[in-house]
């Protein structure tokens, strides 16, 4: 019997995004029994390409943008990528040589998706080596291209999903011309090396423009044309058919993943700045036409301040929907001089609004779950809050601990374990594995643009009801919060994560008190009670789970009707 929340999934797919779905899956069928014949036919696109030279074309401004994603995360693992060791979100596997690297390795803390070999197939660690230009390591690359020549194949099992995965592959490409540029402006690279390199990076290139994910429609589609606008941008030669094809599908994925706020549609604080990468990639490429340049331009300097709007004031991103820690470097790594940033910031395509005052701040969720084409990497985030006090995170996101399926990962996806008012026996969206989403959910800003007051709004309609929550910032250091339930009071809670290094030191009936370090903050529930208090956990970097106080807080009935009410408070003392 076919699942329900498949066929839903699969009605929203536009037919282009359907025909490489049945596509990609005959590929994985077709290259596992009949490798030599996938090999022969990628060797021949591979072949019809234009040989990379270096001719003046290659961009080493563009070159040192990109590789500023990469080097920084990397560099402090180069010394031991020369002995084949590699740590990857806190995992450590030593291959004893970069020639002997299991391209297919899993680790123990992994179930059903292995995004640890995914990174592997990055090759991110490259990108510093070749800049670098250490003698062993640029020896320690040689090898490391040697052995993934000789040991990776189209037959073996899990190759699309791990060294071949045309995502890992377009990191691959972009990590490695990058540092490629720059080293060859540095004359850091032998003679042998480069040729190497070169006939690596024209099959890297082959493969993901046989290999585009169409049928995803997201970041990934992102990150396969940068990586191929960045390489064929560097050559001579390139044929005005291919040239045409990336034109328009860049185009159209800038219409369709990049809102008019400049929020990529996914609304994930993580991938937003990889966006912006592909957008910087795209707006200076020497081979789109005027016009696609103009329109990366623009969604570009959107982009960037979308970005800063969804950065706290330690530096780091928001952890709302599927993002983590260390995927991408902090903005201000990449734009150190941004414009200051006003008290309210509001993203109204993306539906989200930033809240910031001197000892307090907030960023808050009142939009959709993701695309309807493809909300895979959202979260019930539905009215909820991250808070800070005096520039350290307060009340957290779950977080994404890792995209395997299981518990954990349906509880970090749940309306009930972020802080928006729901109910805890209605679930807005359904979710079947680690991506697919059934049934989905879109909450709503409501807000005044010509409104001075310091204050944000939303709204989740729903079949069973209506849940509503408006946040407030007074003097500079307090945040008011106004949640509202249509009916059924007694299922209505709200359920605050405090991280772990805020400790409870004081309860009262209505207050609870907390200390971190010479830093306070206490909450305060005016209209509703607090309900129970337990241990928990949040992950702010993947696979890494961190100790986390949850709250759970119920309403009052509201006495005029059904529906409840619960104001509360969050200040900084």
């Amino acid at each position: 019997m076919v699942d329900r929340n498949f066929i839903r999934a699969a009605s929203r797919l536009s037919p282009k995004m359907a025909f490489y779905h049945l596509k990609r899956i005959a590929r994985n069928k077709f290259a596992v029994k009949a490798p030599k014949i996938y090999k022969y036919y990628i060797d021949r696109k591979v072949a019809s390409l234009p040989e990379f030279k270096f001719t003046g074309r290659e961009n080493l401004c563009l070159a040192k943008k990109v590789a500023a994603f990469y080097a920084p995360e990397y560099r402090p693992h180069a010394a031991d990528a020369t002995t084949g060791a590699f740590t990857l979100f806190g995992h450590r596997l030593d291959f004893g040589a970069p020639e002997n690297i299991d391209w297919n390795a899993k680790i123990e803390a992994e179930q059903d998706f292995h995004l640890w070999r995914m990174k592997l197939g990055h090759m991110g660690v490259v990108c510093p080596m070749l800049i670098d230009g250490k003698p062993e390591q640029l020896d320690a690359v040689s090898r490391l291209i040697d052995g993934y020549l000789e040991s990776t194949s189209y037959q073996q099992p899990g190759a699309f999903t791990s060294y071949l995965f045309p995502y890992s592959v377009s990191h691959r490409l972009l990590a490695l011309v990058s540092g490629f540029i720059i080293a060859h402006n540095n004359n850091s690279i032998p003679k042998d090396l480069e040729i190497k390199l070169k006939n690596f990076l024209r099959w890297n290139a082959g493969f993901i423009l046989n290999n585009i994910e169409h049928e995803l429609k997201n970041n990934h589609v992102e990150r396969n044309l940068a990586a191929l606008c960045l390489y064929f941008d560097a050559l001579d030669n390139v044929s005005a058919d291919l040239v045409s094809s990336l034109d328009r599908n860049i185009k159209e994925i800038i219409e369709a993943c990049i809102l008019p706020d400049g929020l990529l549609a996914e609304r994930s604080a993580m991938y937003q700045g990889l966006s912006v990468m592909a957008l910087m990639i795209f707006s200076e490429s020497q081979i789109l036409s005027q016009a696609t340049r103009a329109t990366a331009k623009e969604r570009l300097e959107k982009a960037i301040h979308a970005w800063a709007i969804m950065t706290h004031p330690d530096g780091e991103i928001s952890l709302f929907n599927d993002s983590w820690w260390g995927e991408v470097p902090p903005i201000d790594h990449i734009f150190p001089d941004r414009l200051p940033m006003r008290s309210l910031e509001i993203l109204d395509s993306a539906g989200y609004a930033r809240l910031a005052g001197a000892k307090i701040f907030a960023i808050f969720d009142a939009g959709p779950i993701g695309p309807s084409w493809n909300p895979g990497h959202g979260h019930g985030d539905f009215l909820s809050a991250e808070v800070d006090l005096d520039g350290k995170r307060f009340i957290v996101d779950p977080g994404t601990y890792q995209y395997s399926t299981g518990k954990r990962r349906l509880h970090e996806r749940s309306v009930q374990s972020h802080n928006g008012p729901c109910w805890r026996d209605v679930n807005p969206v359904q979710y079947n594995g680690c991506f697919k989403v059934g049934k989905l959910a879109a909450a709503s800003l409501v807000f005044d643009p010509d409104s001075t007051a310091l204050q944000i709004a939303g709204k989740l309609e729903l079949q069973g009801g209506i849940v509503q929550r408006e946040v407030q910032l007074t003097n500079n250091d307090t945040l008011k919060f106004f949640d509202r339930w249509s009916d059924k009071p007694k299922a209505a809670q709200v359920t605050l994560i405090i991280q772990g290094e805020w400790a409870l030191a004081e309860r009262t009936s209505s207050s609870l008190s907390f200390r971190a370090g010479s830093k306070r903050g206490i909450i305060s529930v005016e209209t509703g009670s607090i309900d129970s208090i337990y241990a928990g956990q949040w992950a702010r970097n993947y696979l890494k789970s961190e100790a986390a106080t949850y709250i759970v807080l119920k309403p009052d009935q509201t006495s005029s009707s059904r529906g409840g009410s619960l104001k509360w408070t969050v200040r900084h003392l």
